[in-house]
């Protein structure tokens, strides 16, 4: 039972941990990595229009999020700390969230059909609220560094 505990505990965890790195280190210097997600931030383009070239500079952040988990893995199974384990799965399933809502259904990265439309309001307000930071229209908007947690001004737009 704490293990699975310990599961949720690091899955909730890491949304702080996205929330603070991406304030502190993915706009702080490791801005040259982070700067290419934001090219189409000046453009006045729709979603739908918004052109990709594949990989970007800042999917590196994506090894900065997974190395740490597989390390925690190895050594859980290696020393049988299965705890380390849990808290392993529990990244790697935030890691799997964040880039099924961040790169499939807000950037549409890779387009999947059923993931585009009919989204619910808590799906809406996370579109809302990212792309608030992407094209702010005040200094509150592009404050917001989250991606599951953020204001409740923006299930109301």
């Amino acid at each position: 039972m704490i293990n699975i505990a310990l599961l949720f505990l690091a899955y909730f965890f890491m949304e702080f941990v996205a929330w603070s790195n991406h304030k502190y280190v993915m706009h702080g210097f490791l801005w040259r990595w982070h700067k290419d997600h934001h090219v189409n931030d000046q453009k006045k383009v729709a979603l739908e229009d918004m052109q990709f070239s594949g990989f970007e500079k800042n999917d590196y952040f994506f090894l900065v999020y997974a190395i740490p988990a597989i390390l925690l893995m190895i050594i859980g199974f290696y020393f049988g700390y299965f705890s380390l384990v849990f808290i392993a799965i529990g990244i790697t399933l935030y890691g799997f969230t964040y880039f099924l809502v961040h790169d499939i259904i807000i950037h549409q990265r890779i387009r999947i059909p059923f993931l585009r439309k009919n989204h619910n309001l808590y799906t809406k307000a996370i579109i809302n609220a990212h792309f608030a930071h992407h094209r702010p229209k005040s200094a509150d908007d592009f404050k917001n560094f989250g991606l599951l947690i953020f204001p409740l001004r923006f299930f109301k737009k």
